[in-house]
């Protein structure tokens, strides 16, 4: 593995063990976004999606990713 895929992991894994909160919301919006009863709702997709945005925006000003 070449030093910036390692970096990378790295910061991927600091984010992970200190906003856990955050992470913990991602991963239930990724299996909601799995479920078929949930994507029934149209509405709720689009919340979970909305959701979704939002903590990525989070994430990159975090980390000063534009």
């Amino acid at each position: 593995m070449n030093s910036t895929v390692t970096e990378l992991v790295d910061k991927s894994l600091r984010n992970l063990r200190e906003n856990r909160g955050d992470s913990a919301r991602w991963l239930a919006v990724e299996v909601l976004l799995g479920d078929p009863a949930a994507l029934g709702d149209d509405e709720l997709v689009n919340r979970l999606h909305c959701l979704q945005d939002r903590l990525e925006a989070v994430t990159r000003v975090r980390y000063g990713v534009a």
